[in-house]
């Protein structure tokens, strides 16, 4: 929606607002204000719907992204974590039927949780080694037996809530001296973007070896991963919890070192994806961005061919006539497209905190990767999304 629909959505619902002030309209208000730019306007009616039902979580959500686009990243973390804390259910229903994927990565990161000795697993379902070890296999053999979508099972009884929806635990973070590696010179990245130079930058060694180590921790015991993908990955996004002080302080200072480049750009949005090792990873697609930054965290170790892996992004924008749904959902129309302008993709293999920062615009797709087995060799990258303060 362009800054003059946002403009006429405020004033419809303003007046709306003033005779009736219902949870959704306060809602709708505060998140019109929030595209353009009117921060304290999106704060005021966001917490107006908070108060409004105190125990919905998208109204305790969209006050927590008012407060990322103000900077007031601690009290958007507290937020978050509240409304991820709203969203699980606490009376599941008795059968669930689910991706395959889903199940095999709950089950994976309970194993590894209860190997590490995480306290909070105590408070988890009570499924033995043997039965873990055998519905891994299970699963694994149902995924290995797939083309390109993942198949799903139906699951129930005491092993149901374990495959389809972990307890929420997170793991704790101290914030840290520096995320960004101090090392890394961003006057050509700057360079590049404001002199319509090469808009796809790769930064290698992008974080410290301590900020790598606190962001690996996160991803990995913390149950966040709750949006499976029929092409056989998940995502976590802040809604679920995936929001945490080393997420929040890698872009406050990717924001300060890449200066001009990201100025009048405001953190939007930010997610993680996390790979099956056998089914195929994210389609070609552009995001609802003006700057995109992936950064890859899995060990090296953990890639067994090291020419492929990353990501392949193209010189080559939407048509200004397609809605978000038509460049953002892959597929064969997207393709032809491609095929029709003779775009050729710029490809970058994976490595271990490298990133790469890259116009949201142009599309981008997973390149085809060959990583391990095993919960901890699962292929994941971390998205950062940065758009102009007004659209």
């Amino acid at each position: 929606m362009r800054s003059g629909n946002y403009q006429s959505a405020v004033e419809v619902l303003e007046r709306v607002v003033e005779q009736a002030p219902t949870f959704e309209a306060l809602c709708l208000l505060a998140s019109s204000y929030l595209e353009l730019g009117e921060h304290e306007s999106a704060l005021r009616h966001a917490w107006a719907a908070v108060e409004s039902e105190p125990s919905a979580a998208p109204a305790r959500a969209l006050l927590a992204r008012v407060n990322v686009a103000l900077g007031h990243y601690r009290r958007a973390l507290s937020d978050f974590v509240a409304a991820a804390e709203l969203r699980r259910q606490e009376h599941p229903p008795e059968e669930y039927s689910i991706p395959a994927h889903f199940a095999l990565h709950n089950i994976e990161q309970l194993d590894y949780l209860r190997a590490i000795g995480a306290g909070d697993v105590r408070g988890f379902p009570d499924v033995s080694t043997d039965e873990i070890e055998g519905l891994g296999r299970q699963l694994t053999d149902i995924i290995d037996g797939a083309k390109a979508k993942a198949p799903k099972v139906s699951v129930r009884g005491r092993n149901g809530r374990v495959l389809a929806d972990l307890p929420y635990v997170r793991a704790f973070e101290q914030k840290l001296p520096r995320y960004l590696n101090p090392d890394v010179d961003y006057g050509d990245i700057q360079e590049a973007f404001l002199t319509g130079g090469q808009k796809i930058q790769v930064i290698d060694d992008f974080l410290t070896p301590a900020a790598l180590e606190q962001v690996q921790k996160f991803c990995l015991e913390s149950t966040v991963w709750r949006h499976p993908y029929e092409f056989g990955y998940l995502g976590a996004f802040p809604e679920d919890g995936f929001a945490s002080v080393s997420l929040f302080a890698i872009a406050e200072e990717l924001q300060e070192a890449a200066g001009k480049a990201l100025e009048g750009h405001r953190f939007s949005q930010w997610w993680g994806f996390a790979y099956d090792a056998k089914l195929p990873g994210t389609d070609i697609h552009a995001d609802d961005a003006d700057v995109t930054l992936n950064l890859w965290i899995t060990p090296d170790s953990a890639n067994l061919d090291p020419s492929t892996g990353g990501i392949k992004v193209w010189n080559q924008r939407p048509p200004k006539d397609w809605s978000f749904d038509d460049y953002n959902s892959g597929g064969e129309r997207v393709r032809e497209f491609l095929r029709s302008q003779n775009a050729e993709p710029t490809v970058v293999p994976y490595r271990a905190n490298r990133a790469v920062l890259f116009e949201g615009h142009l599309f981008h797709q997973t390149d085809g990767f060959t990583f391990k087995r095993g919960f901890t060799n699962r292929r994941r990258n971390l998205t950062f999304l940065f758009q102009r303060a007004t659209r």
